[in-house]
């Protein structure tokens, strides 16, 4: 069989499996139990079990439990709505303020905590009920927290960013610090989208008269604001410092969260036992995942496809910005019909060697990766952002929902065609610090 075909034979049984509807997982590692036997013989079958120690004992994956674990935190001690509150008393009287609210909350929790998941259930269950009562639509109101809830994926401390910068054998820093400006630009777009039909259409976002706040409790919800920025400083501040690795960063971030929900007394026996449950549970599932990955990628390797993709994709009398192109379609595709971990354990092991052969920057590609995985979580018909939303919101119907998020797709699609076009967007803050 020629190489071409064997390859999408191999990505087209692997898609059959998540379609399945069996868990991730275990979709995995049938297929790569499977793919053994058939492709290199039931003798290599120990390559299972012997691909653990190497690729799961990294020293890299400690910040996957960390900052899954500030972001429970975050989530179960009520350090997130105490966020919030906060910013809500400094909310002005202007169209879609409660919409902005969202999108600079989002901006926020994104910097404390890696779990895009935690913040749109967040903002979900606390913003909306406030909007829908002051008279916003469905979509000026579900919409800005499906985008603001994703922005955790894309700026850091992001564990997907980990898992992207590990699997592909990139600098780990570089790729967490390399999407602060495009997290940034993702949410200066909500917000111009936000004002302009909230001016356009008032009927949508209506004003209100916010209740009475004194100076003295807007300046007391700016000093707990600025506790909070402390734990981000902790993160990125000394990432960017050069002060530690994100493993290091990933240890104080989640003591100094540990430390601020103690001194706002909102640290209960209770949220500490259910955070790290939580935590093992969903570290349990990733490093399942990875070890099957790692997998995945030496049978790739044995059969020599991805080799022979890369050697032709350099020969091929294309520009390589085509080819990138070609890529985030698949990723686009890709997104409507599987979750975004197993858009990483399929892609990575086949596209990051392309874009090394081409001579590309890989943190510039997986940036793009991170921000095509964000559309994806809201794109219909399995976002996993829509299922979320619909749990915490069930009077929308799927539909709304989907409505709602789809202003929001088309702006991150516009985020990725900008650093398509200005690719230092992506790599001019991780070269501050060097690789």
């Amino acid at each position: 069989m020629e190489w071409w075909g064997l390859l999408i034979a191999i990505f087209g049984v692997l898609l059959a499996f998540f379609l399945s509807g069996m868990p991730v997982a275990f979709a995995f590692l049938t297929f790569n139990i499977i793919g053994i036997i058939v492709l290199m013989g039931i003798d290599k079958l120990p390559l299972l079990p012997a691909a653990i120690q190497p690729n799961i004992g990294i020293f890299s994956f400690v910040t996957v439990p960390l900052f899954l674990l500030m972001g429970e935190l975050l989530f179960r001690t009520g350090l997130a709505r105490l966020m919030i509150d906060c910013i809500g008393k400094w909310v002005g009287n202007v169209h879609g303020s409660l919409s902005l609210l969202g999108v600079a909350a989002g901006v926020i929790f994104g910097m404390m905590s890696g779990s895009s998941i935690s913040g749109v259930a967040v903002f979900g269950s606390t913003l909306i009920p406030e909007m829908r009562a002051r008279g916003y639509s469905k979509e000026m109101s579900i919409g800005p927290i499906l985008g603001a809830g994703g922005l955790a994926m894309i700026i850091p401390p992001s564990i997907m960013s980990v898992l992207v910068a590990v699997l592909s054998q990139s600098s780990v820093s570089a790729m967490l610090i390399g999407g602060m400006v495009p997290g940034l630009i993702l949410a200066g777009f909500y917000i111009i989208y936000i004002l302009v039909r909230g001016h356009l259409q008032p009927h949508l976002a209506p004003s209100f008269a916010p209740a009475r706040v004194t100076w003295g409790e807007r300046f007391k919800a700016v000093v707990v604001l600025l506790s909070m920025g402390v734990v981000i400083f902790l993160v990125l501040g000394l990432i960017l410092l050069g002060i530690t690795t994100p493993s290091e960063a990933a240890a104080t971030g989640t003591a100094g969260t540990l430390l601020l929900a103690a001194a706002h007394r909102r640290l209960s026996w209770s949220a500490l036992k259910e955070s790290i449950l939580e935590t093992a549970m969903v570290t349990g599932m990733v490093f399942m995942i990875l070890l099957s990955s790692a997998t995945f990628s030496q049978l790739l390797a044995y059969t020599g496809t991805v080799t022979t993709l890369a050697t032709y994709a350099t020969e091929v009398a294309v520009p390589p910005i085509v080819i990138v192109i070609i890529m985030q379609l698949v990723l686009i595709l890709l997104g409507m019909f599987i979750d975004t971990l197993s858009m990483i354990m399929i892609t990575i092991p086949i596209f990051f060697p392309v874009i090394r052969a081409l001579g590309l920057d890989p943190i510039w590609f997986g940036i793009l990766m991170l921000v095509n995985m964000e559309m994806a979580d809201i794109s219909p018909p399995f976002g996993l952002f829509n299922f979320v939303m619909k749990g915490v919101v069930p009077d929308a119907s799927m539909g709304d929902i989907i409505k709602a998020g789809v202003p929001f797709f088309f702006m991150g699609m516009a985020g990725i065609g900008v650093m398509l076009i200005f690719p230092s967007v992506v790599t001019w803050l991780p070269g501050l610090i060097g690789r």
